[in-house]
């Protein structure tokens, strides 16, 4: 501390003593500014964590009260503000109508109940015998005609016990020998249970997803009991009757040249460690030429499941970003060809809306003119299809890529949109694959849906008892799957699948009752409320998006 006393009188000491003067307040100057740097950055990394944490919160709130259903409701008129319209715009639009068309009146179906499909119990009425004597002139009346009063009625199930009688003949004299008829093949060595109960058991539990508790009180019902363990053992033997045709499908749609695939977690009981763990349901799906959906489990999410699974696979393998695949894809030497999906993309811009309404509401717009490309495209052949994307989605794919590279310049790294945006552009060209081949797909969600099944499922029997029942479950789920692909019933289907293969397993039958093969040897069996249902809701949808995409313009 420097006071007037103690100044120095000497110029020359003046003259140091102001150098370090100088050197202590550029040292102070320089903390000062440091501070104010790393205040800056504090605060800097507060906000973003701040911005963080209320993106996750608007998300669980949309996820929590919000729709699911991600869509974009833009006012008319709005697509110049992208500059997407106009003489720019890579695609041209059609001209609108003079005046907004009316949706064409359809057809409902009739849903009233086939009810002369039923057997009919006819239960007879009839009056008393003095009533049919004419009270006036004595003489008995004539029956004139009838009335018929319709009742619908619900007869439980019940069990059936069939009792096979195979009666022995020897001969009496000569004592040649007993001959006797052969004993009729059960579908489970030792096993009391006969085809049609043991698909009831799976059916119920795999495709209605009843955990077998509730089946256990069912029987029970209908005057049998029948122990969980017993259907336990049952579920497991069924399994193994039916891998053969599982295989089958599975080889064949390694041979398809086209697999989706996702995966959805189950919780497994009896591993290694304590208590419970997370185990995996693998869908892959095949293309129209190969129509079968197979499911792998494995005790993890680990690449090695879905390695093992596309080993000597060549093809295009379309699913999301998990990095599981990167290996598979580095590793097949090029004869797996990765496909992203752009729901997964477009997902991460819709999310970051809030933060940067502006731009993100930019890369919407021109994704949503990819998917007019491809609603366009569904109902043509694969060449055609192909030809239509090359075309129309491709000059917009061009587009799409200069504004991304534009946004990533100019983003913070850490932002919403910037992981938007590099999220598209580290996927860029295993999203623009799909155009290069009509039976691609613009995004994964088939495969998604397939997995519905198991999200239910696991919402009512909860968990797997042991990581051996989930190969097993993966067996019945595949046989199942076929027959919802094929819109087949299940328990029709599955039990002549477990009666045929009790008998022969051979390379031939096996081809006989893969799901679109049997589906077309027994037409009876076909649900076609199922089809036809389907197959509106496909033409409401088609109708939704064309008058929206009117009312855009």
């Amino acid at each position: 501390m420097i006071t007037p006393e103690s100044w120095p009188t000497d110029p020359g000491e003046c003259h140091d003593l102001l150098n370090r003067l100088k050197e202590q307040v550029e040292d102070l100057q320089a903390a000062l500014d440091q501070a104010a740097k790393l205040h800056d950055q504090t605060v800097q990394g507060l906000e973003q964590a701040v911005e963080e944490l209320r993106r996750e919160l608007e998300l669980y709130r949309r996820y929590v009260f919000g729709p699911r259903r991600e869509r974009l409701v833009e006012a008319p008129g709005q697509g110049h503000l992208f500059e997407l319209d106009g003489s720019e715009s890579v695609t041209a639009p059609p001209e609108p109508p003079a005046r907004e068309p009316k949706a064409p009146a359809r057809t409902r179906r009739s849903r009233k109940p086939d009810y002369d499909r039923l057997p009919q119990v006819r239960i007879e009425h009839d009056v008393p015998e003095a009533d049919k004597v004419c009270s006036q002139c004595g003489e008995p009346k004539t029956r004139i005609g009838e009335d018929e009063a319709r009742v619908l009625e619900f007869v439980p199930a019940h069990f059936e016990l069939h009792v096979h009688v195979l009666p022995k003949y020897a001969c009496s004299h000569c004592r040649d020998g007993v001959v006797a008829p052969e004993t009729p093949p059960r579908p489970l060595s030792g096993c009391i249970a006969g085809p049609g109960i043991l698909a009831q058991v799976v059916v119920s539990k795999f495709s209605d997803h009843l955990p077998l508790y509730r089946f256990e009180d069912i029987s029970t019902r209908y005057g049998l009991y029948l122990p969980r363990s017993t259907l336990c053992d049952w579920v497991g033997k069924v399994a193994d009757l039916l891998k053969p045709l599982y295989e089958l499908q599975k080889e064949l749609v390694r041979q398809g040249g086209v697999i989706w695939t996702d995966d959805t977690h189950v919780t497994v009981l009896g591993g290694e460690e304590p208590g419970s763990q997370k185990g995996r349901f693998w869908v892959y799906i095949g293309p129209s030429a190969f129509p079968y959906d197979v499911y792998d489990f494995t005790p993890n999410r680990q690449r090695d499941g879905p390695a093992q699974f596309l080993a000597n696979y060549a093809g295009y393998l379309q699913a999301d970003a998990f990095s599981g695949y990167d290996g598979i894809y580095t590793g097949s030497d090029g004869q797996i060809v990765e496909v992203a999906c752009w729901a997964h993309a477009r997902r991460k811009f819709f999310e970051a809306r809030s933060s940067s309404p502006a731009e993100a509401s930019l890369i919407l717009e021109m994704i949503r003119r990819l998917y007019e490309v491809e609603d366009r495209a569904r109902p043509l052949d694969d060449a055609a299809r192909r030809a239509m994307r090359q075309t129309e989605a491709v000059p917009i794919l061009e587009r799409l890529r200069e504004a991304l590279d534009r946004l990533s310049s100019k983003l913070l790294p850490k932002s919403t949109l910037a992981q938007a945006v590099t999220y598209a552009l580290n996927q860029w060209q295993a999203l623009c694959r799909y155009t290069e081949d009509g039976r691609l797909t613009i995004d994964n969600n088939v495969s998604e849906r397939r997995l519905r099944d198991q999200a239910i499922g696991r919402k009512n029997w909860m968990f797997l008892g042991s990581v051996a029942a989930g190969p097993r479950a993966a067996v019945i789920c595949t046989i199942l799957a076929g027959a919802k692909r094929h819109r087949l019933e299940a328990w029709a289907y599955l039990r002549d699948v477990i009666l045929q293969l009790s008998v022969d397993a051979s390379p031939e039958s096996l081809a006989r009752l893969l799901p679109d093969r049997w589906a077309q040897a027994h037409l009876e069996h076909v649900l076609t409320h199922r089809l036809e249902e389907s197959r509106q809701k496909a033409r409401r949808r088609d109708e939704r998006r064309g008058m929206r995409r009117l009312r855009s313009k």
